[in-house]
């Protein structure tokens, strides 16, 4: 008998649990790598974004290993260690961000204005 599955839907854990390892792609440089869980298992993979530390592209996951699918035998795994953000993608993911309005008490601007 099959028991309730165990992991909370739409997390990166159940994604693995239902297609075995993940990937994240750059499909602009043709480059690829084995996506870890540490820190993301339990986040919602629906609201998480990606992007290549190399050339600050949109990354992808996927559940095949990206040089093993034809047409795509030009991608090579990219080991990168402690990878960090690269500037356009901070730019691209910033950009509809704005900056934060100081704290402003609206009582205080209403009594101002009737006077």
């Amino acid at each position: 008998m099959v028991g309730p599955w165990p992991h909370k839907p739409f997390t990166f854990r159940a994604c693995v649990a239902t297609f075995g390892p993940l990937w994240v792609v750059c499909y602009s440089c043709r480059r690829f790598r084995r996506l870890s869980l540490a820190g993301i298992a339990e986040r919602d993979y629906r609201s998480v974004t990606f992007s290549c530390s190399r050339c600050g592209a949109k990354g992808d996951f996927v559940a095949t290993q990206p040089n093993t699918e034809r047409g795509q035998e030009d991608m090579r795994d990219d080991p990168v260690e402690n990878p960090q953000r690269h500037p356009a993608a901070v730019r691209r993911l910033l950009a509809g961000r704005h900056e934060p309005r100081p704290f402003q008490d609206s009582r205080h601007e209403r009594q101002d204005r009737r006077r």
